[in-house]
């Protein structure tokens, strides 16, 4: 069954880009040499994380994008831009090594892949789903736990948050979501989606802006 699939062999079956695949499983600074312990009490740190995502009304980033997989030798790496406004748009854009966009409009969403505009059924449905799932990120509502369970680490710099799916049906896709906030800021460092100890998405984020002044046309136009 495609859901046993590797996650490269599933993208190329249901000709997806591999950021949608990211998005529907969700719907990312280093950790290498730091110490994570367990935070007995975490409402300090969600109150934290939850007050900047109340206060964000838009963010632009960067982002890079490494994907390891079991079916090829050496990780897949891809570079892009991410601009979100409050409530629900969000643009996700792939620089390069190829051009993929894909666009969310409150209920309205587009995905375009080398210039033109794919009309698959499968990504569309996709793109239709993940909104939802997207902005509880941005918005911090994610915390709820109503999706996920949750488990809270720090280090001297950041927090780690991993994040359960409650779902199986999610679950047969992803084992966990593992989350950096920087402690200084409360903001999004890295995000890994982890399948397998061998197939796994990492998104670092780096020059991060909040609450700057973003044109709706970003959402509505390739």
């Amino acid at each position: 069954m495609a859901l046993n699939l590797p996650m490269e062999k599933r993208l190329k079956r249901y000709n997806m880009p591999r950021f949608l695949l990211f998005i529907l499983l969700f719907s990312a600074s280093t950790t290498f040499g730091q110490q994570f312990s367990k935070i007995a009490n975490p409402s300090s740190c969600k109150a934290k994380i939850n007050a900047k995502a109340k206060e964000t009304k838009s963010i632009s980033a960067d982002f890079e994008e490494v994907m390891y997989s079991s079916m090829f030798n050496t990780p897949k790496k891809a570079k892009g831009k991410l601009l979100y406004k409050d409530p629900s748009k969000i643009r996700w854009e792939h620089l390069s090594p190829k051009k993929q966009v894909i666009l969310i409009d409150d209920a309205k969403a587009r995905f375009q892949e080398n210039g033109k505009e794919v009309t698959n059924p499968t990504a569309n449905k996709v793109v239709k789903k993940i909104q939802g799932l997207m902005v509880q990120l941005f918005s911090g509502d994610f915390l709820n736990e109503k999706e996920f369970s949750i488990s809270y680490y720090e280090s001297s710099s950041q927090y780690k948050l991993i994040l359960k799916p409650k779902s199986s049906r999610m679950s047969r896709y992803i084992s966990s979501i593992e989350l950096l906030f920087s402690k200084k800021t409360a903001l999004l460092d890295e995000m890994t989606m982890i399948e397998t100890a061998d197939d796994k998405l990492v998104y670092s984020f780096s020059n991060t802006q909040t609450n700057g002044s973003i044109s709706d046309s970003k959402f509505t136009q390739f």
